[in-house]
């Protein structure tokens, strides 16, 4: 059963939406269409900055590692 948040006050609110916006951008740059997560502990990813922005790393830590020339081992 889900429980009711919080409202984010001013400040809260204005770092998720740079979050999502730093996202953004990283998904158009590596031409990501669509994705999907979910949080273990059933709690809502897109409302957390800080989650946002671990997607946003994963997402640019991925298309960096695919486009960068092989390595030798």
């Amino acid at each position: 059963m889900e429980t009711e948040r919080p409202a984010l006050t001013p400040a809260q609110l204005a770092d998720l939406e740079a979050a999502w916006s730093e996202l953004r951008q990283a998904a158009q740059e590596a031409g990501v269409k669509s994705f999907s997560a979910c949080t273990r502990d059933g709690s809502r990813w897109e409302e957390n900055p800080e989650s946002v922005r671990a997607m946003t790393r994963m997402i640019k830590d991925t298309h960096k590692d695919t486009t960068e020339d092989p390595k030798d081992v």
